[in-house]
């Protein structure tokens, strides 16, 4: 069995050890359009009330979500995004662009963002907040920050399959999308790859996961597109693993996912990376933005839609 490990503070690990799950991340987006009762989640995701109960208790206790009460005559209680859950809105936003551009559903509506601001249907982009440019993993350099440090990581045992299968109809979100973010392993052992550690026995040693493990999330991941291997020495043969262009597509992701968990989960002493953005030098700062009027986006002046509905039938986020 293996003992509990040591590996370096990273803010995407202590976002995925919170949201890495297939049922939380459908929960968070259900929320986004303004799901709040326990019924309504049971309804649209199918789950089983224990198991809905016990990831609504997850994100309460995570403060994620806030339960507030009806009628306390009947106990009804509708659970609510707190500051810290409505700050994973770019989060969401990356989630989206990535999953309309590679892992689209086949029959599933077609989710539309419209900018209040500026009326048109957008594209939204991660920029750099210095110089306005689009942000790109190979733009991007890294230094410790003020919270570097060593955790622990405990064992903690999840298989693959748990997580697989389809999402349910009513949910706008790919299977893919909820495999690659909705394990415990399989994000953590792509977001290595964007800090350059390529090869099977520096994942193993960075990310401290059992060799079987590791080999099962990197086939998968190979499976998926988002690794190719290359060969870097012939005798005996050795590969390393490199990010596709639908891995690549991946770093805006990772990249809010570090900006949410250094702002929420990070220790008291900081960041424990500090990036910065080669092209204008400034230490990078990410904002979101209408690919139109390059606006921010904001939960406010975003407007989902799906399909061409009526706009009857339009929902703002919550």
């Amino acid at each position: 069995m293996m003992k509990a490990a040591y590996i370096r503070a990273n803010s995407v690990t202590h976002a995925l050890e919170i949201l890495g799950d297939r049922w939380v991340l459908m929960l968070l987006q259900q929320a986004f359009f303004g799901v709040r009762r326990f019924d309504d989640f049971q309804r649209r995701l199918g789950l089983a009330r224990s198991t809905l109960t016990h990831r609504l208790k997850h994100l309460v206790a995570h403060r994620i979500l806030e339960r507030q009460a009806l009628d306390a005559r009947d106990w009804r209680f509708e659970y609510r995004l707190t500051v810290k859950g409505r700050d994973l809105f770019n989060v969401a936003l990356m989630c989206e662009r990535w999953q309309r551009h590679w892992a689209a559903g086949e029959g599933q509506p077609v989710l539309r963002l419209l900018h209040r601001d500026c009326g048109q249907v957008i594209e939204p982009v991660l920029v750099c907040a210095t110089c306005g440019d689009p942000v790109h993993a190979r733009d991007v350099s890294y230094c410790d920050g003020p919270g570097a440090s060593w955790i622990v990581r405990e064992p903690r045992r999840r298989r693959r399959s748990s997580i697989d299968g389809p999402a349910p109809r009513k949910v706008q979100v790919s299977g893919e999308l909820l495999e690659l973010l909705g394990d415990r392993w399989t994000p953590q052992v792509a977001a290595v790859a964007f800090f350059g550690v390529r090869r099977f026995d520096e994942m193993r040693s960075s990310l401290q996961l059992a060799t079987n493990i590791l080999s099962d999330r990197l086939k998968r991941l190979i499976e998926l597109g988002i690794f190719a291997t290359r060969t870097y020495q012939e005798r005996p043969r050795r590969l390393e693993y490199v990010l596709t262009g639908k891995g690549l597509a991946l770093y805006p992701i990772m990249l809010t996912l570090m900006d949410w968990g250094d702002r929420w989960v990070a220790n008291e002493a900081g960041p424990p990376l500090l990036l910065t953005h080669r092209p204008c030098g400034s230490r990078l700062v990410i904002s979101v933005v209408c690919d139109h009027c390059g606006g921010p986006l904001l939960r406010d002046n975003v407007l989902p839609q799906f399909g061409p509905p009526p706009r009857s039938t339009e929902r703002r986020f919550a």
